[in-house]
């Protein structure tokens, strides 16, 4: 994260803060390591401009801690007011309300210090939660007054910074404790532990006992009567007086605007920005024509210049947590809502907007703060062969490697550019192949068909890795590991989980791939290639039998052996991947197509990266291959996709039927029946 691109996504209204990457550094040096990063939330069509902030869940939960928290600043107040009353207090009820308070608040702070992993989960936690505690905190002279009129309103400014500073204390006492006991269960050092941004919001008053202060200093009467112990009324009419006369000087002391315009870069046309910059007014009480005692004396400069610096502090972190964004569980419990006037912004619409399903709001009351499962569709490619391939080359003299693998390294690099412009992510790079996932199974499949065309053209221009292309295509669970990778503002997440797993065993296909992978580890260590196939040959010899070689007369091809292993030099997908592509586009037109002897359910989908100004449409076939048995997996069924090429649509028959899976089911049952036939002169049933 760097400076500016904080700055330009805070919102106002800013009275004293300058928004200048010069300024954050000024007011917090490790700005990338200690604030949080606004990320970006997309709405349910996902291609509206996004949003920035910070989701958060209000889940029940999270709203009983606020209400514990409601109930223990009431119970302080009471109590502080009972010591001006010089009465007794319920201290039943008082050690109740922070015991409930103080074991949420441990739960919510020790969800969101374990599972962060450099993301500042406890950070923006602070931040949520002191929005709760600074309107709670305004209010407290009110509460007291309506309590005791005559003691509120004598006493009442007091009573909010008594309870303002027993709360600090209790609070910082609890979070050390706390810290210390996850420090020794995690291995992790106690002062790293503890959140940088809560000492910081401890150290400047305003921020956990306001929510907005105006150019003149209106709401600041309580916090200079009962923090600061001075006469605010005074203070803001000298301040008012100093406005006026540095307008008078700038009209008439050539000197001045000179220095203001080349000693200090700014604009003499704008007064009141020059009084809010640190060490000014210092600048202007040297000049001859101040007069302390209407202006600002010595003492009330000091006042002023400290005060300054801690609005400014204010309005930068009132800025952060105004970017948080309270959503909740919408009526059908499987998306997110969030009000319009929770976006701090106008919006032309209804109330509540619903965000993109794939949203992953933070829920600091639950104990991975951000759940680390996600539905994403899958895709691995991988090139057959690469190890046996690579060992050849080695062979070969240094100018024939280093070809070979700058080709490999172009070869790679379009298909990342081809992935990129159709929306899919890389997520990681596996040697000889890559891993990407999308939100969009329709982008994906039209992915894999380009990644296939771009690999035979490849071959046919003298590509080295030419043994074949394997491609996987699913959707299923993941879970995200966050990796905090060291360098500032930065945050990546690794893919794990069992569809990484599915899509594995899906590209590495049949059995005996195990033996091919012993058979180059045999021949890296040094043995000779020629033994290793010679002492291996009985046990693939084994395997002859079923191998279909009418399946791998083609280009790429997939099946299922009579041994139930997947045979993958082509491309696959699951069902599930099925399934939801035909929810996504809800298709109203299938075909049965006819190629390679095969019957396919054809479909057709436009590419809109590729062929000019309208896309691309490609004519796309499916089948179900049968179920496979993939080492470590359940039975799972396994359907192949080809490219039908410019197979038009006039010379396919139409299908008719409630669904894609439907069809492509039709389709295989009918095929069965076909060889049952074949084999055995009989029609079933």
């Amino acid at each position: 994260m760097n400076d500016s691109s904080i700055l330009h996504q805070l919102q106002g209204p800013f009275n004293f803060l300058r928004t200048e990457p010069e300024e954050l550094r000024q007011l917090v040096g490790d700005a990338p390591i200690s604030l949080p990063h606004p990320q970006r939330i997309f709405l349910e069509d996902e291609v509206s401009t996004p949003l920035h902030g910070f989701p958060v869940l209000v889940s029940e939960r999270l709203r009983s801690l606020r209400r514990a928290l409601i109930q223990y600043i009431t119970q302080e107040e009471l109590l502080q007011l009972g010591i001006f009353r010089r009465a007794g207090t319920d201290r039943t009820a008082y050690n109740q309300a922070w015991e409930s308070y103080s074991t949420q608040l441990c739960r919510a702070v020790e969800n969101v210090t374990i599972s962060s992993y450099g993301r500042r989960f406890p950070a923006l936690f602070w931040l949520q939660h002191s929005l709760d505690l600074s309107a709670l905190l305004k209010e407290t002279p009110r509460r007291v007054t309506r309590e005791d009129r005559e003691i509120g309103k004598r006493h009442g400014d007091d009573i909010k910074y008594r309870v303002y500073d027993r709360y600090v204390d209790r609070i910082q006492s609890t979070v050390y404790d706390l810290m210390q006991r996850l420090a020794s269960d995690t291995d992790a050092i106690e002062e790293e532990l503890f959140p940088r941004l809560l000492t910081r919001m401890v150290d400047n008053v305003l921020i956990l006992t306001e929510d907005y202060v105006s150019p003149n200093l209106a709401e600041l009467n309580s916090y200079f009567a009962g923090h600061l112990h001075i006469d605010g009324r005074d203070l803001r009419g000298r301040l008012d007086q100093l406005a006026a006369w540095h307008r008078e000087q700038l009209d008439n002391d050539r000197d001045l605007v000179l220095a203001i315009r080349h000693l200090l870069g700014a604009d003499p046309e704008r007064p009141r920005d020059l009084l809010v910059r640190p060490g000014y007014v210092t600048f202007l009480s040297g000049r001859p024509a101040w007069d302390a005692g209407r202006l600002l004396s010595p003492e009330a400069i000091k006042v002023w210049e400290r005060l300054l610096i801690k609005l400014k502090e204010f309005e930068l972190f009132h800025a952060l947590r105004r970017m948080i964004l309270p959503v909740e569980v919408d009526s059908s419990g499987e998306g997110y809502v969030t009000s319009r006037q929770s976006l701090n912004r106008t919006i032309v619409g209804h109330t509540d907007l619903r965000l993109s399903p794939t949203t992953r709001p933070m829920d600091f009351m639950a104990p991975w703060v951000v759940d680390p499962l996600v539905h994403r569709f899958g895709m691995i490619y991988d090139i057959a062969d690469f190890s046996e391939v690579v060992s050849v080359l080695r062979r070969s003299g240094s100018d024939t490697q280093d070809s070979s693998f700058r080709r490999m390294f172009r070869f790679q690099r379009r298909i990342n550019r081809l992935a990129d412009d159709r929306r899919l992510k890389l997520e990681k790079y596996l040697g000889d192949g890559a891993f990407y996932s999308s939100r969009r199974g329709g982008m994906m499949l039209i992915a894999a068909v380009q990644i296939q065309r771009l690999y035979a053209q490849a071959v046919a221009d003298g590509f080295p890795f030419d043994h074949g292309l394997r491609v996987a295509l699913n959707f299923g669970q993941y879970r995200l590991i966050p990796i905090h990778t060291g360098a500032p503002g930065t945050e990546r997440y690794e893919f794990f989980g069992h569809g990484l797993v599915e899509l594995s065993r899906l590209t590495t296909g049949k059995a005996t791939r195990e033996i091919e992978e012993i058979k180059t580890m045999l021949v890296n260590l040094g043995y000779r290639q020629d033994v290793v196939h010679r002492f291996f040959a009985p046990v693939l010899t084994k395997n002859v039998d079923v191998i279909d070689k009418r399946e791998e007369a083609r280009t790429f091809y997939a099946y299922i052996n009579r041994n139930g292993n997947l045979v993958n030099e082509g491309v696959v997908a699951t069902g599930s991947f099925i399934d939801q592509l035909d929810a996504e586009h809800h298709f109203t037109e299938l075909w049965r197509a006819h190629a390679h002897n095969r019957t396919w359910v054809a479909v057709e989908l436009t590419d809109p990266a590729a062929g000019g100004r309208n896309g691309e449409t490609l004519v796309i076939g499916l089948r179900r291959l049968g179920v496979a048995s993939l080492k470590g997996l359940d039975k799972l069924a396994v359907f192949e996709v080809i490219d039908l090429g410019d197979l038009s649509t006039d010379r396919m028959t139409p299908m008719h039927g409630p669904g894609l899976m439907a069809a492509i089911e039709r389709e295989a049952s009918g095929r069965l029946q076909a060889q049952d036939v074949e084999s055995t002169g009989t029609v079933p049933g």
